[in-house]
């Protein structure tokens, strides 16, 4: 079994720090929160992201960068918790400016490590999977630097295991901002 250390961890975030700030990239941060949940019901927790924006991948209105997160997630039915470690690109298209906003739309499908292989009464199978996400928001501000939009999110091992239950939040939250 793959564990992430925190040793592991504070080696990416530096990685990601230094590579943004020695290569003139732009990195953010992101706070997710579930609304709604699909499989299982409920589910509580919060996922953090940390983002890598190269710069030199914007071509016009679409623009790829690279996020990191870890997510905590817990459901009542019965009680249980997972972690979930995660990694992707994202494909974003920035639509027009309008006063202080820009809306976008963002699409990723990325690599995740589930620390349980259970959630509630759901057997996901194994410990990867792989985590997709499309998502809506606007870019706020002179410099673009806050965000907020709504976005769907699925994790599944894509029937690399007999047990492929998966787990589905068609409804999240992110406030982010870029530093």
């Amino acid at each position: 079994m793959m564990h992430i250390r925190n040793g592991q961890l504070t080696l990416i975030i530096c990685t990601l720090l230094y590579a943004s700030f020695c290569q003139g990239g732009q990195l953010g941060a992101t706070l997710s929160l579930p609304l709604y949940a699909k499989e299982p019901t409920p589910i509580n927790g919060f996922q953090f992201m940390l983002s890598y924006d190269p710069r030199y991948t914007a071509w016009h209105q679409v623009n790829l960068y690279f996020d990191g997160g870890f997510s905590h997630l817990t459901t009542d039915t019965p009680v249980t918790t997972i972690n979930i470690y995660s990694a992707a690109p994202v494909v974003r298209y920035a639509f027009e400016r309008h006063g202080i906003m820009r809306p976008f739309l963002d699409l990723s499908i990325g690599l995740a490590y589930l620390n349980h292989t259970h959630l509630g009464h759901r057997n996901l199978g194994i410990h990867m999977a792989f985590q997709d996400r499309i998502g809506i928001g606007a870019l706020f501000g002179e410099a673009e630097r806050w965000s907020l939009g709504l976005q769907a999110m699925h994790y599944s091992n894509a029937h690399l295991s007999s047990h492929n239950s998966g787990i589905t939040i068609p409804l999240v939250l992110n406030m982010g901002y870029r530093f």
